[in-house]
C-alpha cells in the first residue's frame, strides 16, 4: 500500500542481486540460435575439427558450440529450496522455504502460476508432482542459465493468490468465488515485489474482496499517527503502537530509514515535511513490514528511544538519552568457513528492501526494545554492516551472501565463507606454500596463483617478503626462487606493478637472472596484465622466450591491442598448444582476441573456430558478452547483417559500458546500413555514445563513423570538427593515424576534389580558415589556396583573397613559389586599388634565379603599381626593354597619363593588332583601347590614323558596351554636329582599369585550369635504358 505516489522506494522480494550480464548474455545466446554445446573442448580438439569448421562457414556460428556448456542437473538441498505442500479436501497451499526458495518471485502467465527460483540449482519436485495439491493440474520445470521456473497449471474453478509469510513464499489455491470474480493483484505479472513508484505487488485479493473493501473503507491495518514536534536544531518523531513492535533505524546517504516488523498504516502530519530538516517522506507496507524513508540531508545526529509501546526518533538536536546497548559482532568458524553472527535480542526475521538512492538491496533486521545499536560500520569484502541507531542493516552484499535470522542470532555468511582477517595474526604459512615451482611454460599463468591464502594475505606476504630479503642479502650470485615466489604471489593477487618492481630489482641485482626464462616469462605476465604491452616486447623477443608457446600467446595478445593483427595471428598460431593450460578466463580472452585479429585479416574460418573455442569455456557472463560481441562482428562479416544487428542490440544492453558501448556503436551503424534508422538518428546515437564511453579504440571508431556520415550528408564542417577532435585526442593510439588520414583526405576532397564547390565562396573560405592547419605542404596546398582565391576574386572579395595569399607568403612558402604567389597577391592589391601594398608584396619577396615568366609578371605588376603612385618615369625604368604585349599595355597607360598621346595611340593600336579582322564583339579591354587610341589620334589631329582606325572598328559600334562613346571617338576631325562635351564624355568612358581587372580575373581562372590539368595528367613514362 502506498500513501505517497511520488515515492521511489522499492522493497525487494529476495536478497540476491540482479545479474544484468547474465540476462543480456542469455538474450545474445538465443539470438545466435545455437544449440546447447557439448562440454568445453580443448584447443587440440578445436584444431582437429578445423575441417568441419571450414565446411560450416556459411552456417554462421551454429556449429561451434556457442551455447552454454551442459552441466549435470544440480538438485538443491532442503536448506536451499524446501517445497512444502498443504492439502485438504477443498484447497491447497504451496510454501517455499530455504536460502534460495525464500528469494523466489511469483507471477501469473496466461492462467498459470510461475514460481521463479534464482540460480541454477533445481528443486526436488518428486512429492509435488506425485501428489499435487487440490486445484493444480500439473507442475512443469523450465530452466535456463539464470533461474529455474515452476509452471503450475491451475484447474478450472480455482483461483490463486500468493505472497510472503514468515520468511517463505506461498501460493494459496482456493475454490473460485461464486460470482466468478477473478483475482487482481495490481500488476500483470504478480511478482512478490514491493514498489513505491507504482503499486505494491503482494497478495492479490479477489474482486469480491475488493468490492467489499470499497463498501467498507475501514483500513486493513492498524493506524499509527505520527506525533511530530520541533526541538532546538532538530525534530522529534513519535510512533505510538498498540502493542510491542520491532524497529530498525539507520541513516544511509541523505535518507533516514525507520523500519517496523508490523504492517501498519502511517498517518504523516503536515509538519513532518518542513523542507528544511525533512525534505520528503515516503512509506510502504508489505510482507509484514512497514518502512518509512525520510529525506533529511542536513541532519547530523540520529538517536532513538523506546518507551514501551512508543518509539521515538530524533533527527538532529541533542541526542536522546537512550542508554542503548551495543550490538556484538562475533566471528563464527564452527561450520568450517568464516561467518559473522550478530547478537540482536528481539529480532525475528529479515526485511529485504531496495534503496532507490543507491539502487541496491538492503537486509534490514528490526529488533524490539530496549534500544540496541551498532555504532561503527564494519566493512568486509563481501558485505558491509552499516552503523545504526536501532537494529541492524547489511548493505553492499555480494550475490551469494546470506543473511538469516534465528531467534536472537543474525548470521551473515556465504558458501565459500566471508573474507575475514586470520584468527591468529601471527599465523605463518607452511614452508611448502612458499616454495617456487617452475611453470610448465615460462610465460604461463596458473589459476591457483589467485587463490586466497588460508593464513591471510598479510601473513603470506610477510613470509614471502622475509624470504626474498634473506635471499637478496646473499649477493649477485644468490638464487632467485624466493624472489620469484614473491613476484608470482603479487601477480596472483592483482598487484602487477609491485610484481614488476620486484622482478626489475631482481634483474638489476642479479645479472644472470636475465638468462632465466622463468624470470622473463613472469615479467611478461606482469606487464601484460597491467597493460604495458610495449614494455613486454624486449622479453618476448629474447632468446629465452622466443620458442615458448605461452609467451607467443602473450605476444599476440599485445599485438592485437596495438593494432598489428597480422603479427598477432602469427604469434597466436605459434602458441596454440599452450592455450589449454591457461586459466579459463584467459582462455576466453585470448581466444576472443585471436578471433578478432583473424577477422581483421579476413580469415573467417580461423575467427569462427577461435570464437567457438572461447565461448565453450567456463566463464563469467561478462566475459561471454565480450566473446558474443566479436561473434556478432564475424556474423556481420559473413553477410548475415540482420542477425548480427540483433546480437549487437542484445549485447548493447549490458551494464558494463566497456562492452555495451562498442556493441551499441555497431548496432547503430548496422541499423543505418540496413535502413532501420536515418542519418540523423544514427548520428544522435553515436554522439551520445561518444560522451558515454571515452578514451579508447571505441571512441576512435565512433569518431570515424560520425565523420563519414557527416561527409555523406554534405555537412562538411561537422565532419572536419569530429575528425579533428579524434586526431588530436589520441596521438599515442595507432588508430589515431587512421583518423588523421581520414581528416586529411576529407580536407583534400573538399578543396581539391571539388566537394566544396557547391558552397558559397564565403562559406568555403570560412571552412578553409577554420581548418587551414590541414593544408598540405607543397603543390597540393598551393593548388587549394589558388582555387579558393580564384573563387573569391570572381565575386570581388579581394580583401579575403589577399588575406589568404598573405598567410601563404608569410607562413608557408619559400623561394620561387613564394615569389610567384606574391605576384598574385600584388595583382589583387592592384585590383583593390592599393598600389602601395602591391609594391610591398613584390619588394619583400625579391629573390634571384626566378623563371623568366615569373620575373616578367612581377616586373609588369611593379611598373603598374608605380604608375598608379604617379611615378611614371620609375615605372618606365622598371619595364626597361620589355616589349611584351603586357608591358606595352602598361606603357600605353603611362603615356596616356603623361598626355603623350602620340606614343600612347601607337602602342594602343599595336596592342589591338588584327583584332578588327574578327567579327566577334569587342571585349571591354579592346573597346577601351580603340576609344583611347581614337581620342589620342584626334588630339594629335592625325586624320589618316583616325580614318584607318574608324574604317576598321566602326562596324563594332552597334555591339559595343558604350556605342555612343565609340562613335564619337571614331568620328572624323571635322566632327559635324559633335560638340566638345561629347568628345570629353567619350574620353572619360575609356576605363582601361576595368578591362585590366577583367583580364586579371581571366588570368586567375586560366592558372587554376592549367594547374588542374597538370594534376590530372598521367606521369611521364620512364626513360628507356639501353
Amino acid at each position: 500500500m502506498i500513501r505517497d505516489h511520488n515515492a521511489s522506494v522499492e522493497a525487494a522480494d529476495e536478497p540476491a542481486h540482479p545479474e544484468p550480464h547474465a540476462r543480456t548474455m542469455e538474450l545474445a545466446r538465443r539470438l545466435l540460435e545455437t544449440p546447447k554445446s557439448k562440454p568445453p573442448f580443448s584447443m587440440n580438439r578445436a584444431l582437429r575439427t578445423s575441417a568441419i569448421v571450414a565446411a560450416t562457414v556459411g552456417m554462421g556460428m551454429a556449429s561451434l558450440a556457442l551455447g552454454d556448456p551442459i552441466a549435470a542437473p544440480q538438485i538443491a538441498s532442503r536448506g536451499d529450496i524446501d517445497i512444502r505442500v498443504g492439502r485438504n479436501a477443498k484447497s491447497g497451499r504451496i510454501e517455499i522455504y530455504g536460502t534460495i526458495g525464500s528469494r523466489a518471485s511469483v507471477r501469473r502467465d496466461k492462467g498459470q502460476v510461475v514460481i521463479r527460483l534464482p540460480g541454477q540449482a533445481k528443486p526436488d519436485l518428486g512429492d509435488i508432482r506425485a501428489n499435487p495439491p487440490v486445484g493444480i493440474k500439473s507442475v512443469e520445470l523450465k530452466s535456463d542459465a539464470r533461474a529455474s521456473e515452476l509452471w503450475l497449471t491451475v484447474s478450472d474453478g480455482f483461483e490463486t493468490r500468493f505472497g510472503r509469510e514468515d520468511g517463505a513464499v506461498f501460493v494459496q489455491i482456493n475454490p473460485a468465488a461464486m460470482d466468478d470474480a477473478k483475482p487482481t493483484d495490481g500488476k500483470k505479472d504478480g511478482k512478490v515485489v514491493v514498489n513505491l513508484q507504482d503499486i505494491i505487488k503482494g497478495d492479490p485479493k479477489p474482486a469480491a474482496e475488493a468490492d467489499k473493501a470499497r463498501v467498507n473503507p475501514a483500513p486493513s491495518a492498524p493506524v499509527v499517527a505520527l506525533e511530530v514536534s520541533a526541538i532546538d536544531g532538530g525534530k522529534d518523531i513519535a510512533f505510538p503502537f498498540a502493542g510491542p513492535v520491532a524497529t530498525a533505524v539507520f541513516r544511509r546517504g541523505e535518507s533516514v530509514w525507520v523500519v517496523f516488523d508490523s504492517e501498519v498504516e502511517l498517518r504523516l502530519p503536515p509538519t513532518l515535511k518542513d523542507g528544511m530538516i525533512v525534505q520528503d517522506a515516503q512509506w510502504i507496507r508489505n510482507d509484514g513490514f512497514t518502512a518509512l524513508r525520510l529525506k533529511a540531508p542536513t541532519v547530523g545526529a540520529l538517536s532513538v528511544a523506546n518507551d514501551g509501546l512508543v518509539w521515538r526518533v530524533r533527527l538532529g538536536g541533542k541526542a536522546l538519552d537512550d542508554r542503548a546497548n551495543e550490538l556484538d559482532v562475533i566471528r563464527d568458524d564452527s561450520t568450517g568457513v568464516p561467518s559473522l553472527n550478530l547478537n540482536l535480542a528481539g529480532a525475528s526475521r529479515v526485511a529485504w528492501i531496495r534503496d532507490p538512492g543507491v539502487g541496491d538491496r538492503m537486509a534490514v533486521i528490526p529488533a524490539r526494545g530496549p534500544v540496541k545499536k551498532l555504532s561503527t560500520t564494519r566493512t568486509l569484502l563481501e558485505a558491509t554492516l552499516s552503523s545504526t541507531a536501532q537494529g541492524a542493516v547489511i548493505v553492499h552484499m555480494a550475490p551469494d551472501v546470506k543473511v538469516t535470522a534465528s531467534s536472537d542470532l543474525i548470521e551473515v555468511s556465504r558458501p565459500a565463507g566471508l573474507t575475514l582477517s586470520p584468527t591468529d595474526p601471527n599465523a605463518r604459512p607452511s614452508d611448502a606454500t612458499l616454495v617456487y615451482k617452475n611453470a610448465l611454460y615460462p610465460g604461463m599463468m596458473n589459476a591457483d596463483w589467485s587463490a586466497k591464502p588460508a593464513e591471510g594475505f598479510l601473513a603470506r606476504y610477510n613470509a614471502l617478503q622475509v624470504a626474498a630479503a634473506d635471499e637478496g642479502s646473499l649477493g649477485s650470485a644468490a638464487p632467485t626462487k624466493a624472489r620469484l615466489a614473491m613476484a608470482r604471489f603479487l601477480v596472483g593477487q592483482g598487484l602487477y606493478y609491485e610484481a614488476q618492481g620486484a622482478l626489475d630489482l631482481l634483474v638489476k641485482t642479479n645479472a644472470r637472472a636475465q638468462e632465466d626464462p622463468q624470470v622473463r616469462g613472469l615479467r611478461v605476465v606482469a606487464r601484460m596484465l597491467s597493460g604495458r604491452y610495449a614494455q613486454a616486447v624486449p622479453d618476448l623477443s629474447s632468446s629465452q622466450l622466443i620458442n615458448d608457446p605461452a609467451s607467443r600467446l602473450w605476444a599476440g595478445y599485445g599485438e592485437m591491442h596495438d593494432g598489428h593483427h597480422a603479427d598477432a595471428v602469427k604469434d597466436f598460431k605459434a602458441g596454440l598448444r599452450a592455450l589449454d593450460q591457461f586459466p579459463p578466463e584467459w582462455r576466453v580472452r585470448i581466444g576472443t582476441t585471436y578471433a578478432f585479429s583473424a577477422l581483421q585479416q579476413k580469415d573467417l574460418v580461423t575467427a569462427e573456430a577461435m570464437i567457438g573455442y572461447a565461448l565453450a569455456q567456463a566463464q563469467t557472463p561478462l566475459e561471454k558478452l565480450s566473446a558474443y560481441l566479436v561473434s556478432a562482428q564475424i556474423i556481420e562479416a559473413q553477410g548475415d547483417k540482420a542477425r548480427a544487428f540483433k546480437v549487437y542490440q542484445a549485447v548493447a544492453r549490458a551494464s558494463d559500458d566497456e562492452i555495451a558501448a562498442p556493441a551499441a556503436m555497431h548496432a547503430a551503424m548496422l541499423g543505418y546500413d540496413l535502413k532501420k534508422a536515418t542519418s540523423t538518428q544514427t548520428l544522435a546515437a553515436l554522439d551520445t555514445l561518444r560522451f558515454r564511453w571515452r578514451g579508447d579504440d571505441t571512441e576512435l571508431q565512433l569518431i570515424a563513423n560520425m565523420g563519414q556520415i557527416y561527409l555523406s550528408e554534405g555537412r562538411y564542417r561537422e565532419a572536419l570538427m569530429v575528425l579533428k577532435g579524434g586526431g588530436q585526442s589520441f596521438m599515442s593510439n595507432p588508430q589515431s593515424a587512421q583518423i588523421q588520414t581520414s581528416l586529411n583526405q576529407a580536407f583534400r576532397g573538399l578543396f581539391l576534389g571539388g566537394m566544396a564547390d557547391g558552397l558559397q565562396p564565403v562559406e568555403a573560405l570560412g571552412l578553409f580558415n577554420d581548418f587551414k592547419e590541414l593544408t598540405p605542404i607543397g603543390a597540393d596546398g598551393d593548388e587549394m589556396v589558388r582555387r579558393i582565391v580564384r573563387r573569391l576574386v570572381d565575386v570581388d572579395l579581394l580583401d579575403q583573397a589577399a588575406e589568404l595569399l598573405e598567410y601563404q607568403v608569410n607562413n608557408r612558402l619559400d623561394g620561387v613559389a613564394k615569389s610567384s604567389v606574391a605576384a598574385d597577391l600584388a595583382a589583387i592589391y592592384l585590383m583593390d586599388q592599393n598600389p602601395q601594398k602591391a609594391l610591398g608584396a613584390l619588394w619583400n619577396t625579391r629573390t634571384t634565379l626566378l623563371p623568366k615568366s615569373v620575373m616578367a609578371e612581377r616586373r609588369i605588376l611593379e611598373a603598374r603599381a608605380l604608375s598608379e603612385l604617379n611615378e611614371p618615369d620609375k615605372a618606365l625604368d622598371v619595364l626597361g626593354s620589355d616589349k611584351s604585349p603586357e608591358a606595352d599595355e602598361v606603357r600605353a597607360d603611362i603615356y596616356w597619363n603623361k598626355q603623350d598621346y602620340a606614343l600612347a595611340a601607337t602602342l594602343l593600336e599595336k596592342r589591338l593588332g588584327d583584332r578588327w579582322k574578327s567579327e566577334q564583339p569587342l571585349s571591354p579591354a579592346d573597346e577601351a583601347r580603340v576609344i583611347r587610341a581614337a581620342v589620342a589620334y584626334s588630339l594629335q589631329k592625325d586624320q589618316p590614323a583616325l580614318t584607318r582606325l574608324s574604317t576598321r572598328f566602326t562596324k563594332f559600334s552597334d555591339t559595343a558596351s558604350s556605342p555612343d562613346a565609340l562613335r564619337v571617338a571614331l568620328a572624323p576631325l571635322d566632327g559635324g554636329t559633335l560638340s566638345a562635351k561629347d568628345f570629353a564624355a567619350s574620353a572619360a568612358a575609356t576605363d582601361t582599369f576595368s578591362g585590366w581587372v577583367s583580364g586579371m580575373k581571366k588570368r586567375f581562372r586560366q592558372k587554376d585550369d592549367a594547374a588542374a590539368k597538370a594534376a590530372k595528367a598521367p606521369p611521364a613514362p620512364a626513360a628507356k635504358t639501353a
